[in-house]
């Protein structure tokens, strides 16, 4: 076997064989080639090269990235599941996806790795222009460009998330029983499927694939859905890592500065904080977030929309209530042209059936974990609106609202875990949503009950050696001792211990920069 393994490839594959097949498949007096000079464009999950036939068509082989965060069994089920996903929408609906020529979720092929061959998404992705300037302050630093991304402007961004509002309702229209992926029953037959364990990113993204005793699904209701999500999100805080997440630390964020300088400042603040005490990790850290969880399971009731009130058409109902959702619609993988009209859009992998509460939030753009922009959701809802035969009632876009903080939560997936649990608890608890509660007193009062001071007994067990938290403080802060900043974080901790409502947030690193300025 011949196999080809280029300066910028993952891995090595049969290149001639990937030619043989990409000409077989479309004609084969119509040859293709691969220019092995371009860097192989890569993802978080997948890498994938271009196949230029010499009439100028072009189509994509990908291939999926082994790594450390999600199991090779888990990454082959999701191509599976990607190809099944794709499949479906295209003989079901109008939204435009990639056409699959052919793929293989084993190594067992002529070309001897995992790949999809599909055709290439027509248009421009949404990554290549500017969403919000606010949240890309820093400097231009890409000089080799030809030139520099430009910026959306506002009719733009509403005539996105209107035709997101309709490619949801479409979505909203494609029912299935229970809550699940699919997955390719005869890969010859574009039309063949079947449904099995749900691939949700809450349910097998950061090694949770590995967590055992979590159910997996098919899900016969939406409480059933919720607690395994719950269950593998207590697992994790418990047994995995967290970086970058501190429950009453978040992380800064860069929409959250009017510069550049103030955010990375920040950001070096919030470093230094979390390494004294190695408080990302510690038992205090992952002890607040096993409270988290306990409320997020009291919340359930308060997300989930009553069938009655959903979407989903009345005959339906009792039988077809979980409509299939694209969970990462990104920037990267939603294309446009040259109107700003959604041309295609990618990456199925994650894909599975959901709670219509779930399809009902609103994008945040241009990644999933940025804020929604409120001024934009009257234009998501208003395309979903136009799509579906009747209006959305407002109880259940606040159920959606909810929703959407609840999965942020449960993935951890983003960088603001305390806020989103306060608007969450908030908006169910308080007849004043603007007035948010105490969370801070809340978690210290809930520190104090039986339950929780018993599993602080076991957490405080599977801490790391102090003398490896010393050393991670050695390694980290030499360079920095001159500045003051070692003193500054050890100065803020002691605080954080005697201050039971301390956030180390926005407002703490904005003060303090201005301060030590002044100084």
């Amino acid at each position: 076997m011949v196999r080809t393994r280029g300066p910028f490839f993952y891995t090595d594959f049969n290149l001639p064989a990937l030619l043989h097949l990409a000409q077989q498949i479309r004609n084969v007096y119509i040859p293709c080639l691969c220019d092995l000079s371009k860097q192989p464009l890569c993802g978080g999950l997948n890498w994938a090269i271009t196949i230029t036939f010499v009439d100028d068509v072009e189509w994509m082989f990908r291939s999926p990235l082994m790594n450390e965060f999600i199991s090779n069994e888990t990454v082959l089920e999701l191509l599976d599941s990607e190809v099944a996903t794709m499949r479906y929408v295209k003989l079901n609906s109008s939204i435009p996806v990639p056409d699959i020529f052919d793929y293989s979720s084993t190594t067992s092929n002529a070309i001897g790795i995992p790949y999809i061959l599909m055709s290439k998404a027509p248009g421009i992705a949404l990554s290549k222009f500017t969403w919000n300037i606010r949240t890309n302050p820093q400097p231009n630093r890409a000089s080799h460009r030809k030139q520099p991304p430009s910026n959306l402007q506002r009719e733009h961004k509403e005539k996105i998330m209107t035709q997101l509002g309709a490619l949801r309702a479409q979505l909203s229209k494609m029912t299935f029983p229970k809550i699940c992926s699919l997955y390719t029953e005869d890969k010859n037959k574009s039309s063949s499927y079947h449904i099995g364990k749900c691939l949700s990113p809450s349910l097998t993204w950061y090694m949770r694939d590995s967590l055992d005793e979590i159910p997996r699904g098919p899900f016969s209701c939406t409480q059933d859905f919720h607690n395994s999500e719950l269950s593998a999100l207590l697992g994790h805080v418990q047994e995995l890592p967290l970086s970058p997440h501190v429950f009453f630390a978040p992380l800064p964020k860069a929409a959250e500065f009017d510069t550049w300088a103030e955010y990375v400042s920040a950001v070096d603040m919030w470093n230094d904080y979390v390494t004294v005490n190695g408080k990302i990790d510690h038992n205090n850290n992952r002890l607040d977030y096993c409270i988290a969880e306990h409320y997020l399971r009291l919340l359930i009731p308060s997300i989930d929309i009553p069938v009655s009130e959903s979407c989903v058409p009345p005959d339906l109902a009792h039988e077809y209530q979980y409509p299939l959702h694209h969970p990462d619609l990104s920037a990267s993988n939603i294309f446009v042209d040259e109107e700003f009209n959604i041309s295609c859009v990618i990456d199925w992998g994650f894909a599975s059936t959901v709670p219509i509460a779930t399809l009902l939030a609103t994008p945040s753009l241009p990644h999933p974990r940025d804020d929604i922009d409120d001024s934009l959701v009257p234009f998501f809802r208003s395309g979903f609106d136009s799509i579906f035969n009747h209006k959305v009632e407002e109880k259940s876009w606040i159920h959606a609202q909810r929703s959407w903080y609840f999965s942020r939560l449960v993935n951890l997936d983003e960088l603001q875990d305390f806020h989103y649990f306060s608007k969450l608890y908030t908006s169910v608890y308080s007849n004043k949503p603007k007035d948010l509660i105490d969370i801070p007193t809340l978690f210290r009062d809930t520190r104090g009950k039986e339950e929780f001071r018993d599993l602080a007994k076991t957490l405080v067990m599977d801490d790391r050696p102090v003398d490896k938290v010393a050393r991670d403080e050695r390694d980290y802060f030499p360079a920095l001792r001159l500045t003051g900043r070692e003193a500054v974080a050890r100065k803020l901790t002691l605080m954080s211990e005697f201050n039971k409502g301390f956030v180390a947030d926005k407002r703490l690193w904005s003060w303090l920069g201005e301060a030590l300025v002044d100084f």
